[in-house]
């Protein structure tokens, strides 16, 4: 008995659609027919299947901005000191350059200053025109006491006794209690620090 050979063919117009695997992503096959009649598959990746962007194509995070170096605030002036309640501030009314050569001093001021000095007196005391039409003091440049040279500012004082007492309850001390000199009313002390200073009382 015969038997019929079945031979299996493969049909041409028709192809299984390949199933690509990548990295998990599904892929599609696009089916089209070719000029010679065979049959091409395209593959195509699915909106799942696309790869990530590499790091540096992704948007990069907006750089920090540079600190600007900030100048510190400019310091504010110190209001005016206030003198407490009832008293008077006491101005400065002489200067006083005490010497052991005052004629010498006499000339040498005079040259570098151009100050008039009129040491015409009993005291041979120069007194100098240094106010000048800024505001400025007279001064004097007389004689020392002492074998020291020494300069001297005098403060104008309604009361020298008081003055002196106050300065003393202050670590101060008295050199020349109150003296009539004729022309001012004056004393002499040292500050708790040593320095010599004067005054001369209102008149």
């Amino acid at each position: 008995m015969a038997t019929k050979k079945t031979s299996t063919t493969s049909n041409k117009g028709q192809s299984r659609k390949p199933a690509a695997k990548g990295n998990g992503a599904k892929t599609k096959a696009a089916v089209k027919t070719s000029g010679n009649g065979r049959l091409a598959a395209k593959p195509t990746e699915s909106p799942r299947g696309a790869a990530r962007a590499p790091k540096a194509a992704r948007a990069a995070k907006p750089a920090k901005r540079a600190r600007t170096a900030t100048r510190p605030p400019a310091p504010k002036a110190a209001p005016p000191a206030k003198s407490k309640p009832g008293k008077r501030p006491a101005a400065i009314v002489h200067w006083e350059i005490q010497s052991k050569q005052p004629e010498a001093l006499h000339q040498f001021y005079g040259d570098v200053f151009g100050w008039a000095i009129d040491a015409n007196n009993e005291f041979n005391y120069g007194l100098v025109s240094s106010k000048g039409t800024n505001g400025g003091i007279d001064g004097g440049i007389g004689p020392s006491s002492g074998n020291d040279a020494r300069v001297l500012v005098y403060a104008s004082v309604p009361s020298i006794p008081t003055t002196l007492k106050r300065i003393e309850e202050l670590g101060g001390r008295t050199i020349m209690p109150r003296t009539d000199m004729g022309p001012v009313v004056m004393a002499i002390y040292l500050d708790p620090e040593g320095n010599t200073m004067g005054l001369i009382e209102d008149r």
